[in-house]
């Protein structure tokens, strides 16, 4: 889709975004890639568990109002100076627990949150061929082909991995991938190549390599897992983005 863009001749115009279409679009994503509501640090979708948040240690004259609360007039209801050290220190728990809520809360950041803070605002480049393409300071973060989905560039897909299921070709097929082709069945069901069971028709998958370490390219299943498999030949998925075409290319859109 990217094989020959420029910027120069492919794209008609540049805007900001208004609020309600942003955060539809952010909804939108969200929804598509689930992988982006998880953690920031979070190690495996299935164990997405933050880590637990430090606990503040009470003073020294609260130690002791506890060693003074735990005696004979600390168990008196409503008692004189028992009753007074004790509510000292139920507030500096509520305070250790506010403390320890609002760190709780700070590592909570998704990835979308990441990616894309909220305080940062959308732009749109319109470009030919009915595509989209949305920034943020002009860096292509997502784009989207008529109303088809909201794809992650390349570039973000290396940052997190995980955030597409994956496929993979054999070393024969990285040559066609490279050079734009969508990729046949065959390269994805030899000893290579890899598809996993389960994957829907219309799935964003990354498209990595057999030998490489990172996705070589973004594409979109024609058919599911098990058809493609029955079939073992045709397009099995069409290309949108690989690694040198001229979206790779562009670190910015001005």
């Amino acid at each position: 889709m990217f094989k020959k863009f420029s910027v120069k001749e492919d794209v008609s115009s540049s805007t900001s975004l208004k609020s309600s279409v942003q955060r539809h679009i952010r909804s939108a994503f969200c929804d598509q890639v689930p992988f982006v509501n998880l953690p920031v640090h979070s190690d495996t979708p299935k164990s997405a568990t933050p880590a637990s948040a430090p606990v503040a240690e009470p003073k020294e004259d609260e130690q002791d109002d506890d060693v003074k609360s735990s005696g004979k007039g600390g168990k008196k209801k409503g008692g004189g100076g028992g009753g007074k050290k004790g509510g000292k220190n139920k507030g500096g728990k509520e305070e250790a627990e506010s403390v320890a809520a609002e760190a709780e809360g700070e590592q909570q950041v998704a990835v979308i949150d990441e990616i894309w803070p909220k305080k940062d605002a959308l732009g749109i480049t319109k470009c030919k061929d009915h595509i989209n393409i949305y920034t943020l300071d002009g860096v292509p973060v997502v784009w989207q082909h008529f109303d088809g989905p909201f794809v992650p560039s390349l570039k973000i897909l290396h940052k997190y991995p995980e955030m597409l299921p994956h496929v993979q070709i054999d070393r024969g097929a990285i040559k066609f991938l490279l050079a734009g082709a969508n990729m046949m069945a065959p390269g994805l069901l030899s000893k290579g190549g890899r598809l996993p069971d389960g994957l829907p028709a219309g799935a964003l998958v990354a498209i990595h390599a057999e030998g490489k370490e990172v996705a070589c390219g973004i594409g979109k299943l024609v058919a599911s897992s098990e058809e493609i498999k029955k079939s073992g030949k045709g397009v099995a998925v069409e290309v949108f983005c690989y690694i040198g075409d001229d979206l790779w290319l562009l670190d910015r859109l001005s």
